[in-house]
């Protein structure tokens, strides 16, 4: 390798798949009263909308906001993917996310919905749920 190659690479300090971790820690529906995804399953370059639709019904995203409503729409028409996101404020979201990755895609959510983009190293308490009386 060259060392022009070798000085690029020392420069970067995070792994792709860490930081996707570290942003999905962070995913928080708090702001957030529904979440429309709609994608197509036939075209290329839908994991990144395809990742966040898993994270976002995650048991523990799920536990900072139970009443959000997660609306997904499978479509066959080569059209790209995109979701929209409602929040308490009255504001509409819009990500397309054609070939877009998917640390770049939770990150900006995280940004947007006023969360931190990167949660906490390290190990998480569990969280308690709630018994209804």
């Amino acid at each position: 390798m060259c060392k022009m190659w070798e000085k690029i690479r020392y420069g970067v300090r995070w792994k792709p798949r860490e930081r996707f971790a570290l942003a999905c820690r962070s995913l928080n529906l708090k702001s957030v009263k529904s979440v429309d995804i709609s994608f197509d399953p036939l075209r290329p370059g839908n994991e990144s909308i395809r990742s966040f639709w898993s994270n976002i019904n995650a048991p523990r995203t799920k536990l900072t906001n139970p009443q959000v409503r997660i609306k997904t729409d499978i479509r066959n028409d080569r059209q790209p993917p995109y979701f929209i996101a409602h929040l308490e404020s009255g504001k509409k979201l819009r990500f397309n996310t054609d070939n877009m990755a998917s640390m770049d895609l939770v990150m900006r959510f995280n940004r947007l919905t006023g969360q931190p983009e990167l949660g906490k190293t390290g190990t998480r308490p569990l969280p308690h749920m709630q018994k209804d009386a």
